[in-house]
């Protein structure tokens, strides 16, 4: 590579959407020896970016970098299940086999009501949208909006396991939320630089958009939480297989 040619990145945050991936890359980007751009780069999810614009408007991205070690970008999209993660990881694979991936999963039940707070938001659902009654109206795998796909994380994570195997690093939004040092020093380990930096605020970081809490959320029932896991759990059970952890914590039931 040219010294004066941006680099690729060496890891890839590639999910879920709505599940602390900005947290994760906002404090592994504090690191000194660690480069990230400020933004989703959505690259490997655009079909036309990567076979039209190429890998020099992908490495223009990075053109911040100022010679760190370990550089690297998050994008949710990229597992996320409508967009075809076998693709996308395919793509990855083929531009940067090397990398280190991390994929962070939050409760889907949770998740699945976090992007409807979110599409209210965006103007793309109606204000006062339930969960249960977006999910009811159209199968999960026709929703564009990816409300419950979004959720399939085991069918979604499969090919990137497939291709990567131990370069993939499945953490958990609860570890992070009881114990964010553990996970941001084992995220650290994976992707290179030493456990041995800690960001000043970065529990401050972690929580600030809880903060952020809006009108239109709704707290879900039991009953309503109960009706909603059943969209996931074949695909939890599988989860717990390609893992090895056990995620009861998730049933609604555990609430």
């Amino acid at each position: 590579m040219d010294s004066h040619e941006p680099p690729l990145p060496t890891f890839l945050i590639i999910g879920a959407q709505k599940s602390a991936t900005r947290w994760l890359r906002l404090n592994l980007g504090l690191h000194p020896d660690v480069f990230s751009p400020a933004r989703e780069l959505e690259f490997f999810n655009n079909r036309e970016r990567f076979e039209q614009e190429g890998l020099a408007s992908y490495r223009a991205q990075f053109e911040d970098w100022s010679g760190e070690s370990y550089v690297g970008e998050a994008t949710p999209g990229y597992m996320f299940w409508h967009h075809d993660p076998r693709v996308i990881a395919g793509r990855v694979r083929e531009t940067v086999p090397e990398a280190r991936l991390i994929a962070i999963l939050r409760n889907p039940v949770d998740r699945a009501q976090s992007a409807v707070v979110h599409h209210i938001q965006g103007g793309s659902l109606a204000a006062g949208s339930r969960v249960l009654d977006v999910v009811r109206r159209m199968p999960p795998e026709r929703d564009p909006l990816g409300i419950v796909s979004g959720g399939w994380y085991a069918a979604s994570l499969e090919p990137y396991q497939e291709l990567f195997g131990d370069q993939l690093l499945v953490l958990l939004h609860d570890d992070a939320d009881d114990d964010p040092r553990g996970v941001y020093d084992q995220a650290l380990r994976h992707v290179g630089p030493g456990a041995d930096f800690v960001p000043p605020e970065l529990e401050r970081v972690r929580f600030s958009y809880q903060q952020q809490r809006s009108a239109e959320t709704i707290e879900l029932t039991l009953d309503e939480r109960r009706e909603l896991y059943e969209f996931f759990a074949d695909d939890i059970r599988e989860l717990e297989k390609m893992t090895g952890r056990d995620l009861s914590l998730w049933d609604a039931d555990a609430w």
